[in-house]
């Protein structure tokens, strides 16, 4: 072991080492993170952040894993792997309410928490996988609602600036995306991190409130009768178009539609499939590898582009050994 990896695990004992990522991310596949840190306190991330830098070590702050695959090498530095769960409720004025959550929570739990308050705004995204940070930074959605819409506030980290409040006109939403993703993508680690969350939701009266109570559920089973079972991130590419909500969505904006007229279902390579189901959604059907997965989405882009002109991208962010996104 290098002397700055030796450095790093005297300063914060709680570091582990040769830790498999396979478990933390949806997908089941990654090899050993050299070093890995469970932060479950957000005070302890930007000493820990800058104790990395001072040393040398390059760092992939992880969530959910819902939208990540490591490199089958592993990852040559530090994880830190978003653990602190903290969520409150803070009264905003007689018809609105902010939820403020560590960043580490998991979306569904934000929600069921949201619903509990009887605050709506949310409950159409039950059901989707990932923490609440991730859904910030990929600006998460379903059913025309984004996570945009709630969006109040983040206490955020980067590099430059240290620990810092981002407003909602900072963070530059857009399409399953955010000013965060794009900087991460742009840096090759990650460059600007969402540490805390402030939501701002409507209080309902109790009709409404138990609608969105009802309506969360059915989305839920109806997610639950739809998608695949098994190793896997969910949708892979993104819909090729912005959908406009205000409109009915012709079939050829989807990602999935323009899949399946290529006959994309069933398609294999290694250990990765396309699953049978749904053909957005790629599946880990044993010993799967990240080069698998970015075989076979290279082999699905260029059908899908040859027969429509159109090129898919991914959803799913693939992370090289030294953490570029690949």
């Amino acid at each position: 072991m290098n002397s700055a990896y030796q450095r790093l695990i005297a300063a914060f004992p709680e570091t582990e080492q040769d830790k498999p990522l396979a478990p933390f991310v949806t997908f089941g596949i990654g090899g050993p993170a050299d070093l890995f840190y469970k932060l479950t306190d957000t005070s302890k991330f930007e000493p820990l952040i800058k104790t990395a830098k001072e040393l040398g070590i390059p760092f992939f702050v992880l969530g959910g894993g819902s939208n990540t695959i490591f490199a089958d090498e592993g990852f040559r530095g530090l994880v830190i792997h978003m653990a602190a769960k903290s969520m409150a409720l803070e009264t905003s004025d007689s018809e609105a309410r902010t939820i403020v959550s560590d960043s580490g929570v998991l979306l569904s739990q934000v929600i069921q928490f949201s619903l509990k308050h009887k605050l709506s705004g949310m409950e159409k995204m039950m059901g989707l996988p990932g923490t609440i940070g991730g859904a910030v930074r990929g600006n998460a959605g379903a059913f025309g609602i984004e996570i945009a819409d709630v969006f109040h506030k983040a206490l955020m980290y980067s590099p430059q600036k240290g620990l810092y409040e981002a407003g909602k006109a900072s963070m530059e939403f857009g399409y399953r995306t955010s000013k965060v993703k794009k900087d991460q993508a742009a840096a090759g680690i990650s460059a600007e991190i969402v540490l805390k969350v402030w939501l701002k939701l409507t209080l309902a009266d109790p009709a409404t409130a138990k609608a969105a109570q009802e309506e969360a559920l059915d989305i839920v089973k109806n997610r639950i009768s739809k998608q695949p079972k098994g190793k896997c991130s969910g949708s892979f590419f993104k819909n090729p178009v912005t959908p406009d909500y205000n409109k009915p969505q012709p079939q050829e904006t989807k990602a999935g539609y323009l899949l399946e007229q290529i006959d994309a279902k069933g398609l294999k390579v290694g250990g990765v499939q396309v699953s049978a189901q749904h053909a957005n959604w790629l599946m880990n059907i044993g010993n799967g590898t990240q080069k698998d997965v970015l075989e076979i989405s290279k082999v699905l882009q260029t059908k899908v582009k040859e027969r429509f002109g159109v090129q898919l991208e991914r959803e799913v962010q693939l992370v090289s050994p030294e953490g570029f996104l690949i």
